[in-house]
């Protein structure tokens, strides 16, 4: 086709073959070139446009649990299953010769226990205006709807991913618990307390022979640890192997430090260690609040520091360092701004106890807090931002104070830079997410010049039998500097 000349006439099906063209070449418009870009008859230079976007964040290959745990579809928002605690209580099989009658053996029988589990909805709301859904963008999807749901699609996994990891219903009654919450509420004895220090493959062995034995019978199928202490346990298998630990790759006869691809040796075969980044619960604090109707600030009406009664309770370090304390009060609509407490000297066998009122209530219910998260500074780092670490979610209280007390052990989230180590079993018969619908996008109604949409799934987990899964809690890494 010919390139029109100036004040030339073009029909309508060659302008429209002309602009297929142009989309489909990966050139886009023209840009003045400086230092006089704005004058009408400044030179031109070329501009070159990816075909692809980058992104900034993660993107799907970062969700670990989500792809692997098995997905029931069910019929009701009640979901009812049952679990069977024993096949039969462990008393000695003997009898004597023409025995066994109900008199002199006793009559064995399984306990079962049903349950159940409430289907949550969860949701992203996006919208593009009517210009945007008529002009076509750059990148794999050409239209905007297409591609707002692409990146809806892959924010609203990211939360169900935290959520399946994190989720606790006392924190947000919408809310389902995550699979660590399940694990640590109703298997307490398989959950075992780091205190901080890095976990090493022995340790994770150990772990494994332990699930596996009675009365447990677990056989889980992978370790899931964050991306942090995935580095941490390829350096320490390079450290303690008695090996050479390069590789020598078959195509490039180049050298690789460290094993591409962990396992640790159960007593039932080789468990395979996956990174899972969204396992990271030391997140750092955000520096402005986040939602047209978030939450207002919290007010931290006191910090006060005491001797702990249960002096070995309290795993504070000696040397009377220097801590402070933030806090963000989390709503529907949002997060409000962090506000700190103030520097303060905690020292050994010591306690933080924190007492944080809600404000603005007068907003509205719907702008009221419903949890907060408290984050605290590295020893001696009041002053920089970027060392401060959530340690824990608590519930806020309504209309009155909210106590936190800090120990550095953990409670109610994870000690200062740590995170925890599970041992999971994919087996249906053992952990499974059912949901009551397909992912789906839904249209809304529109009073503006906007196009409104949801990206639904309904669902909840379930940790059927949570005694066939193992835990490390407050698991540190040792970094290497």
């Amino acid at each position: 086709m010919l390139i029109p000349q100036n004040n030339d006439m073009v029909n309508v099906q060659d302008l429209m073959a002309l602009n297929d063209a142009l989309r489909k070449s990966n050139v886009g418009h023209q840009t003045g070139a400086v230092p006089d870009s704005a004058a009408a008859l400044s030179p031109l230079v070329p501009q070159s446009i990816e075909g692809t976007l980058a992104s900034a964040t993660y993107t799907m290959q970062e969700l670990s649990l989500w792809p692997m745990i098995a997905k029931t579809s069910v019929s009701n928002t009640l979901h009812e299953y049952v679990v069977i605690n024993e096949h039969g209580f462990d008393v000695d099989p003997f009898i004597g010769e023409g025995g066994g009658g109900e008199a002199d053996f006793v009559t064995n029988q399984s306990e079962y226990q049903r349950k159940s589990v409430r289907i949550k909805y969860m949701a992203e709301r996006r919208q593009i205006s009517d210009v945007a859904s008529l002009v076509g963008l750059i990148g794999d999807n050409r239209q905007a709807l297409a591609e707002e749901t692409s990146r809806g699609t892959m924010n609203l996994m990211r939360k169900v991913e935290r959520q399946l990891w994190y989720g606790n219903e006392t924190l947000n009654s919408k809310g389902f618990d995550g699979v660590l919450k399940q694990v640590r509420d109703n298997a307490p004895d398989n959950v075992f307390d780091l205190k901080g220090s890095a976990p090493t493959p022995l340790l994770l062995q150990e772990a494994l022979g332990e699930v596996y034995s009675a009365p447990n019978f677990g056989r889980p199928d992978c370790i899931y640890v964050e991306p942090r202490m995935h580095s941490e346990l390829i350096k320490q298998s390079v450290e303690g192997g008695r090996h050479d630990q390069f590789q020598v790759t078959n195509q490039s006869n180049g050298l690789t430090w460290g094993a591409a691809e962990l396992n640790i040796m159960a007593p039932y075969g080789a468990v395979p260690v996956k990174a899972a980044p969204f396992l990271h619960f030391a997140s750092r604090m955000p520096t402005s609040a986040f939602g047209a109707k978030a939450p207002a600030s919290p007010v931290i009406t006191s910090l006060t520091i005491a001797a702990e009664a249960a002096a070995d309770d309290s795993q504070f370090v000696a040397g009377d360092p220097e801590y402070d304390y933030a806090v963000i009060a989390v709503g529907d609509q949002g997060y409000s701004a962090p506000v700190k407490a103030g520097a303060t000297n905690i020292n050994e066998d010591e306690k933080a106890t924190l007492i944080i009122t809600a404000s603005g209530l007068a907003l509205g219910a719907s702008q009221a807090p419903r949890y907060y998260r408290i984050y605290r500074s590295a020893a001696n780092k009041a002053a920089v931002d970027s060392s401060y670490r959530l340690i824990a979610e608590i519930p806020a209280g309504d209309n009155a104070a909210t106590t936190f007390v800090d120990l550095d052990d953990g409670n109610n989230g994870q000690k200062y830079g740590c995170s925890p180590v599970l041992f999971a079993s994919h087996d249906p018969q053992v952990m499974e997410f059912v949901r009551l619908l397909d992912f789906l996008r839904r249209p809304l109604a529109e009073v503006a010049s906007v196009k409104p949409f949801l990206l639904m799934l309904f669902g909840s987990p379930i940790v059927k039998v949570p005694t066939k899964m193992y835990m490390l809690d407050n698991c540190g890494v040792s970094i290497s500097t």
